[in-house]
């Protein structure tokens, strides 16, 4: 008996001694990646953004409240059934803009329409929108252009041919970073990311095929930035941010005067992603201002060759089947339990249900913001709301006996 106890704690300490030494190793090779495990944010957590430091402010401009109507467009039952799968996810915001007003605008207790939230993916679609402005600012020639022109890192190997539109389109052929490995997770939680993704080798020719990887995003963040001359989160302020009407965001930095997460982490309210989902709604257009050229909307909408249902940073209608997939390693997928009950659903599609649906047609915005849940049904809320539409007053009496 007394050996096995022997051998037991000798077990249990060579284990903690292994545990020790890991702990050492990452903290010696990046010691930001063992902090923010530690002190950063938690999965599914999207609301305690003082755990994400340092941040970098983007600067907004509000103009006013959104104009408001009642909602008397939309059947009640509809907005019911929204907002009980909404209260059963436990959201934080839930608007719906239809015919030109908010028809509908909910927070659940401790929230309300000042709180900022993680977006998680979401602030792809706004970086991609960001992109189309370099390409009208004469920094990027086109979507056409290698890449390499400005990640020179890439001039020498077989990503030098690697386009914008293929970094867009998540066609890099780079390798994708696994979950649970180091790169991976040195890019979400590190301290360098230019180095964490520049590292990333070609794997596949260059829009060969569809892989959704955050590394895409973060290189754009990079090429942004040199293309520019600019910090990111100044050139998002100074052309895009402070134009839509939107309140004050912020950046998750990777250290103190360092490079945004561009994958994630544009932390704004849900008000402001109702303004994003409009600007789209309305082909790049704030007002009377073009602050988005149109022509860019309407190529960013278009399904890529390698994914019907993505375009450029934004996901497009109903997959063929019930699961949406990320990339061939990605732990998790998306749920459709049933087609979008319109053809032209455009969304901004952030982990766990952070969404902006758009559905032009019906001249309808639907913003729901809320804890990350992996079993997120992309069908539920855009559905209920679809389905209870009335009839415009004009339809309605062109119909009538």
């Amino acid at each position: 008996m007394r050996s096995l106890v022997k051998w037991t704690l000798r077990a249990l300490l060579a284990v903690a001694s292994l545990i020790v030494l890991l702990l050492l190793a990452v903290w010696i090779a990046d010691p930001a990646v063992l902090r923010n495990a530690v002190f950063g944010p938690r999965m599914g957590d999207v609301v305690q953004l003082e755990r994400m430091q340092p941040q970098e402010t983007v600067s907004g401009v509000p103009r006013g409240e959104l104009p408001s109507a009642a909602p008397d467009s939309i059947a009640p039952a509809g907005l019911a059934a929204a907002e009980r799968y909404a209260s059963r996810t436990e959201s934080v915001a839930l608007l719906v803009w239809h015919r030109g007003a908010l028809r509908y605008e909910k927070y659940w207790p401790g929230f309300t329409a000042d709180t900022r939230t993680n977006p998680n993916s979401g602030h792809k679609t706004v970086q991609g929108l960001l992109v189309g402005l370099a390409i009208a600012d004469g920094y990027i020639k086109s979507v056409d252009e290698p890449a390499s022109n400005w990640i020179s890192e890439w001039r020498n190997d077989a990503r030098r041919d690697i386009t914008v539109k293929d970094l867009l389109q998540m066609s890099s052929g780079l390798e994708i970073p696994k979950f649970g490995r180091w790169t991976s997770t040195r890019i979400t939680l590190g301290s360098d990311l230019p180095a964490s993704v520049l590292g990333l080798q070609a794997e596949k020719p260059h829009g060969s095929e569809f892989q959704y990887s955050n590394a895409n995003a973060q290189l754009l963040t990079l090429l942004i930035e040199r293309a520019t001359g600019k910090r990111y989160a100044q050139y998002l302020s100074e052309r895009l941010w402070s134009r839509l009407g939107t309140g004050p965001a912020a950046v998750w930095l990777d250290r103190e005067g360092g490079m945004p997460r561009g994958f994630c982490c544009l932390f704004a309210t849900a008000r402001d992603w109702m303004r994003v989902g409009l600007l789209v709604l309305d082909q790049g257009r704030v007002g009377a201002e073009q602050v988005v050229p149109e022509a860019w909307i309407k190529e960013m909408v278009t399904p890529a060759k390698t994914n019907r249902n993505y375009g450029y940073q934004v996901w497009l209608g109903s997959p063929p089947g019930r699961e949406r997939i990320y990339n061939k390693f990605s732990i998790a997928t998306a749920l459709h339990s049933e087609p979008f009950a319109a053809d032209d659903v455009i969304y901004v599609d952030g982990f766990g249900g952070q969404r902006v649906y758009v559905v032009p047609s019906r001249e309808l915005v639907i913003v729901r913001t809320g804890a990350a849940k992996t079993d997120w049904d992309d069908a539920i809320i855009p559905n209920a709301i679809l389905r209870a539409l009335k009839p415009a007053p004009a339809a309605a009496a062109e119909v009538a006996p």
